[in-house]
């Protein structure tokens, strides 16, 4: 899992965002031996005789989602003069990942294919030639972009060229609920911002806190910003935003989304101790019924069912961001996908692209099912209902795919998109707004003082 996850027309507008996000990306990079790695790579194509011969070299997360990958190689290899192998990253933290690929480039240790989380992660990899462009291949076999949903391809497309091939899962955020609670109190669901604002006096009556939020831990309440800020500035700025634009800080569509958050805030909707809750006792709050809501990623299904099965099954509930504002409807954030990238110097491109070609055959999506991710292919739909697990199980990844398939935009969590050094000043000024230490003045301030 990545991201927030506490245990661990292809040239759209997005292409021209992604290609602003990731130029912040130096911030996080190791200097000298990384700039050696990097410029090794400006002569791909005489460095590819020193790779290994007949072999491609798979570097894997080393984590258990890597199952179905090593599978998928060994089924290749069956037919494949050319083998996979699987090597697996000694790292098990996506920047120390990418910092071991980067030191390897342009000696013949460095993988073939490996894994990144986004854009920014591989800018300078683009800058400095490393990374191959699939735009010829798709052009040959459009199947490598049209197979997967456009919101998530589209995020590892820089300047127009498609570098990233979509696998594992997506986890995007939705908005969870304790559909007892709210049946006991004549509640539905919060479709929109003006229900969700209207039902907090009413579960405070109740006893109960209306919205639990691990403020403690700090980045679930990030999430709150990320979809107030996609319905009144809206993704494309957002982006713009992250990249560097600091004045979208201080546009009035901000401070429109800085008025509103402020507002639920003040009304009560997150009780009086939300500062001192952590993630990992937050789940619980919803779970026993002392909060009606909580707004988190798709793994808090898997966390609600390993806690009470009988709760996944007929009790919890769960929606989009409740609507508002003039901004598409449906924009989604949260932790887009990981992806598939290709050294430029890789001895057999042939053989690389047969591979990756299967990332979006039935058994591999299949496959990814069975260890409880949601793939980005636009067919996964038909595959959910074979796949193991409860009928809940299989509704919620249904419900899943249909909002990811169906959405107009889909930003990556904003403390993914920033430099590594930026992520802490980021949250403590989000946690500083909500608990009041900030104002409005003050949280802009703090964002447009981030390294981007």
């Amino acid at each position: 899992m990545t991201g927030h996850n506490p245990k661990t027309t292809n040239e759209r507008v997005s292409s021209k965002m992604n290609s602003h996000i990731a130029r912040r990306i130096g911030a996080i990079s190791v200097a000298g031996a990384l700039i050696m790695g990097l410029a090794g790579c400006a002569g791909a194509n005489s460095a590819s005789s020193s790779r290994p011969e007949n072999e491609v070299h798979l570097l894997v997360f080393n984590d258990a989602a890597a199952a179905a990958e090593e599978a998928l190689a060994d089924k290749f290899n069956e037919t494949s003069d050319v083998k996979i192998v699987v090597d697996k990253s000694p790292e098990t933290e996506s920047v120390a990942y990418i910092n071991g690929v980067r030191q390897s480039l342009g000696t013949p240790d460095a993988p073939d294919i490996f894994m990144s989380w986004g854009a920014a992660q591989v800018q300078d990899f683009v800058d400095s030639g490393a990374l191959l462009s699939y735009n010829d291949w798709i052009g040959q076999t459009p199947a490598l972009r049209d197979a997967f949903s456009p919101a998530v391809f589209d995020q590892e497309v820089i300047d127009g060229q498609a570098y990233g091939i979509p696998v594992r899962g997506t986890q995007p955020v939705f908005l969870f609920n304790n559909a007892s609670v709210l049946a006991a109190n004549g509640l539905k669901p919060a479709t929109t911002w003006k229900d969700l604002l209207s039902q907090v006096d009413t579960l405070k009556a109740a006893g109960v806190t209306p919205i639990g939020l691990a403020g403690a831990s700090q980045w679930p309440t990030l999430m709150w910003f990320e979809y107030v800020y996609a319905q009144t500035v809206g993704n494309d700025k957002v982006a713009q935003a992250l990249a560097g634009d600091t004045s979208v800080w201080d546009s009035a569509e901000s401070r429109e989304a800085l008025d509103m958050l402020r507002q639920l805030v003040d009304a009560g909707a997150f009780g009086t101790t939300f500062d001192s809750v952590d993630y990992d006792n937050s789940p619980a709050l919803l779970r026993s019924g002392k909060s009606a809501y909580e707004l988190m990623g798709t793994w808090n299904y898997a966390v609600q069912a390993g806690a009470d099965a009988t709760f996944a099954d007929s009790g919890l509930g769960y929606s989009a961001f409740p609507a508002f504002g003039s901004q598409p409807k449906g924009q989604l954030a949260g932790n887009v996908s990981n992806y598939y990238n290709v050294t430029a110097d890789t001895r057999y491109p042939d053989t690389v692209k047969a591979f990756l070609q299967e990332l979006y055959s039935p058994e591999f999506v299949q496959s990814e099912l069975a260890l409880g991710n949601l793939p980005t292919t636009t067919d996964v739909g038909q595959y959910i209902g074979d796949a193991p697990g409860t009928a809940s199980a299989k509704k919620f990844l249904e419900f899943t795919n249909d909002a990811v398939q169906a959405a107009p935009s889909f930003q990556l969590s904003w403390d993914q998109a920033v430099p590594t050094a930026s992520k802490q000043g980021m949250l403590d000024a989000m946690s500083g707004f909500f608990s009041g230490t900030l104002d409005a003045d003050g949280f802009v301030k703090a964002m447009q003082g981030l390294q981007y």
